[in-house]
């Protein structure tokens, strides 16, 4: 089955829908963010100081995305300060990965989605999608005329 221009445009928008709802990513990345607490508290996985700091800045920031005054000078002052911080500790994690590629000591047979390298990384992601969300980028500024 060969798709149209027009069905694809119709599969762009609805993607471009799904992707801007604050409460369908905030609710989507609590459930990820309650799942890998759940396995942490179980002792699952190693305990990793980035990977927890990580977990709680996308939770407050998805509980944020979820709230009717997400747009509140204290919510996005809380967001700003917490999705920083976890944006911080995620690139440090990241650049750390780094240090060990140039060093010669990563391990490139164990990278798979469960890598910190990898997971890290699309911790970065979804913070920064998160705070874009929460500061309405999507919008345009009614400063621009």
């Amino acid at each position: 089955m060969i798709l149209e221009n027009k069905d694809m445009d119709k599969i762009i928008d609805l993607s471009c829908k799904l992707l801007l709802n604050r409460h369908i990513v905030g609710s989507s990345i609590l459930l990820v963010v309650l799942f890998t607490l759940v396995v942490d508290v179980m002792g699952l996985v190693h305990p990793c100081p980035y990977c927890r700091t990580q977990r709680l800045a996308l939770g407050v920031l998805a509980i944020i995305m979820m709230l009717k005054a997400y747009h509140v000078l204290l919510a996005r002052y809380i967001a700003a300060v917490i999705g920083m911080t976890g944006l911080v500790v995620g690139i440090m994690q990241n650049f750390n990965h780094i240090k060990k590629i140039n060093k010669g000591e990563f391990d490139w047979a164990g990278l798979w989605i469960g890598h910190p390298w990898i997971l890290s990384g699309l911790a970065v992601m979804a913070l920064t999608w998160q705070l874009l969300l929460i500061f309405d980028a999507d919008k345009q500024s009614p400063r621009r005329g």
